[in-house]
């Protein structure tokens, strides 16, 4: 062994922990003991790596709407890294808790091979990954090992989180027990239907923006946020039946819709999202400037015009970057007092000055609903409770499903 090359010695090393067949990997995942042991093994070695450029960009912990604290990072490599082949890159995080156990988590993504038309101006650019895990407060090192299948190079990085409560977040219970590591992926609350005939009929326009309106992905902390704070909706208000649609305003389309918004729904949902973590936008978008707009005006007619208007519509999201209005011609004109609309408005704690109104702000008050900023998980209780006192349930149900799916806009 002593007479094969360090370079030959360390790829062989790599290979035998990532190129061994394993199951397909949706999103973050915990590693068995025995993977765990050999992630363990490579981490404490002090060989010199077979060096991926890469950067890894630890991110400030959030208190987010499931009340955990998110520890986030985001792995940047340029393309020409790869030269254009197709690449499957693991990302380990191995998190210890001061005094306590280390959780190893692994999560895949793929890169496609660059075509000949794009090769040359692909390679220039760069690609990004996102992950992170849940924590409760206290101090924690972190290390994150980022891994290409194919050539065995990597990258890492390691750092301590200190996490604790400050400002508003003093009054906050948090879930996660201190000093306590778990995967950021969020499980759906049991999404129980009212049949005492006091649940309301809910439509969920789901926002899937990132927090940060300067980002072009929906990076995993987004989505947590997301997930989360949908999941506490569902959670406080007692539904007769939840209709769901998620859309992205910077595609210009549709990405999940159920009619009987469920379990597994959830889960559909949660995948949906986090196909955008690498997704680009097509010319022809860019080319439709009020496509995101005309989006919207088609939900709320599609509401408007429907028999039997849900009970309320609530429209949930960060602060978009559309800072436009939804023409008036664009949306019918309200019939019945039913459907109440409603905007759960988020604005990050670092939100500079007063928010200024975006699109769906706009659509909200064209349609005489109400605006309801959030800037804290305290505020999204607040805005539930109203509608609770304003809305009253309908006793008929939702007919078949009625709309029709919009299709992506194709390059």
């Amino acid at each position: 062994m002593d007479s094969v090359p360090l370079r030959t010695c360390l790829l062989l090393v790599t290979l035998s922990l990532w190129v061994l067949p394993v199951p397909p990997v949706k999103g973050q995942e915990p590693l068995n003991a025995a993977d765990s042991e050999k992630v363990r093994r490579f981490l404490d070695s002090n060989r010199s790596p077979n060096l991926l450029h890469c950067s890894i960009q630890p991110r400030k912990p959030m208190l987010d709407f499931a009340f955990r604290f998110d520890v986030g990072y985001i792995v940047g490599c340029p393309l020409s890294a790869f030269g254009g082949r197709a690449s499957r890159i693991f990302v380990f995080a191995r998190v210890t808790p001061e005094g306590g156990k280390p959780l190893t988590l692994r999560e895949a993504f793929r890169l496609p091979e660059a075509t000949v038309a794009t090769k040359s101006s692909n390679l220039k650019q760069d690609v990004q990954m996102s992950g992170g895990f849940a924590v409760g407060e206290g101090q924690y090192q972190v290390e994150v090992l980022v891994v290409d299948q194919e050539t065995g190079r990597t990258m890492r990085k390691r750092w301590r989180a200190q996490v604790a409560r400050s400002g508003r977040q003093g009054a906050a219970q948090v879930a996660v027990p201190p000093s306590t590591v778990i995967p950021l992926g969020v499980r759906p609350w049991p999404i129980k239907i009212d049949t005492s005939g006091k649940g309301l009929r809910l439509t969920v326009l789901l926002d899937a923006a990132p927090l940060n309106p300067r980002t072009p992905a929906l990076r995993a902390w987004d989505r947590a946020f997301l997930l989360g704070s949908l999941s506490s909706l569902l959670k406080q208000i007692p539904c007769a039946s939840v209709r769901m649609r998620a859309f992205n305003l910077e595609q210009q389309r549709e990405l999940f819709r159920q009619d009987q918004f469920d379990d597994a729904g959830f889960m559909e949902l949660a995948e949906a999202l986090r196909t955008l973590e690498l997704g680009t936008v097509s010319y022809r978008v860019l080319q439709q400037r009020q496509g995101g707009l005309n989006l919207l005006a088609d939900y709320a007619n599609s509401e408007l015009r429907a028999a039997d208007p849900a009970d309320a519509i609530i429209i949930l999201g960060p602060a978009t970057r559309y800072f436009a209005k939804v023409s008036f011609t664009k949306s019918k004109r309200r019939e019945s007092p039913n459907p109440h609309f409603y905007y759960f408005e988020y604005f990050p704690g670092h939100w500079p000055g007063s928010p200024q109104p975006d699109a769906l702000a706009s659509l909200t008050t064209r349609l005489e609903g109400t605006v309801c900023p959030i800037f804290s998980p305290d505020d999204l209780a607040r805005c539930v409770q109203k509608v609770l006192t304003r809305v009253q349930p309908t006793a008929e149900p939702f007919p078949a499903p009625r709309w029709t799916a919009r299709p992506a806009p194709t390059h």
